[in-house]
């Protein structure tokens, strides 16, 4: 892991922005986070401007929730620019096993462009690999739940899984679960920690995708940036839910120390547990 002094420098000599291509569900949220930790958003949906406004990001996040046909347009043309500007791209593939619109429009995606990061649940890792026929999803008992995993595997699973979703799309790949595993296809980090209220907070698992096209924007390799930005999810999950009991707080106390821890880990600030 990178000292936290250097990660807030990079940040600050930088500021990454990111093209985000997200769901209007997170935005907001996704757009203050990124502000929260030293960097910046824009959120060009529109197939018209997604190339151009790509020209001027460090980052670009493909997030496939809420999808339409203009917004699987808006994605490949970005994804394809930024791949000509050596720009990290991080998939978000919300909802994967949802619907078969979503499926075939994220396959087709993964056809045309080849993403730096892929951050994902379990279902939604499973659901990837059987579009390269590395797994049958009804030999892994996928019956999706929509936007979360509607399934459970052991830790050992997990790095299993994450190591073949690496393999398979050759990027690195940030596995979302009680412990998050980030593998590039030869090693893996295992990322325990973090509060279980973080399941009530809508989009968390996007915005945590978020970070990572920041770190990667940042100028950290792949596997670095996942590794990173899950570390710090999971102390800014912590640190808001130690603050959020101390004064006795509900979801939406937890919700506001979140941004506020982010934004400590973020900045370099010494941070302790409280």
């Amino acid at each position: 892991m990178m000292d936290r002094k250097e990660l807030a420098e990079r940040l600050r000599e930088r500021s990454p922005r990111v093209h985000c291509l997200t769901n209007p569900v997170t935005m907001q949220d996704m757009a203050n986070l990124l502000l929260a930790a030293g960097g910046s958003a824009i959120m060009a949906q529109s197939p018209e401007e997604a190339a151009e406004i790509t020209e001027i990001c460090h980052a670009t996040l493909l997030n496939t929730g809420v999808p339409d046909q203009e917004k699987w347009e808006a994605c490949i043309l970005a994804g394809r620019r930024a791949a000509k500007l050596a720009h990290p791209v991080v998939l978000d593939p919300v909802g994967a096993g949802a619907s078969r619109f979503r499926r075939s429009g994220i396959q087709r995606l993964l056809s045309e462009i080849r993403p730096s990061i892929i951050r994902c649940n379990q279902e939604e890792a499973y659901i990837l690999l059987g579009m390269r026929g590395e797994v049958s999803t009804r030999e892994a008992g996928i019956r999706s739940g929509g936007v979360e995993s509607g399934i459970a595997v052991s830790e050992q699973e997990q790095r299993h899984l994450a190591g073949r979703l690496a393999q398979a799309y050759d990027c690195a790949a940030l596995v979302s679960g009680e412990v998050d595993v980030v593998s590039d296809g030869r090693g893996f980090e295992l990322l325990h920690g973090g509060d279980q209220r973080m399941a009530r907070i809508t989009g968390s698992g996007c915005m945590l995708s978020a970070l990572c096209a920041l770190f990667a924007g940042a100028g950290l390799p792949p596997y670095e940036a996942a590794c990173e930005a899950g570390a710090l999810w999971k102390e800014s999950s912590e640190l808001a839910g130690s603050r959020t009991d101390r004064e006795y707080g509900g979801i939406g106390s937890f919700h506001r120390h979140l941004f506020d821890a982010l934004e400590e880990c973020c900045s370099g600030r010494k941070v302790e547990q409280e």
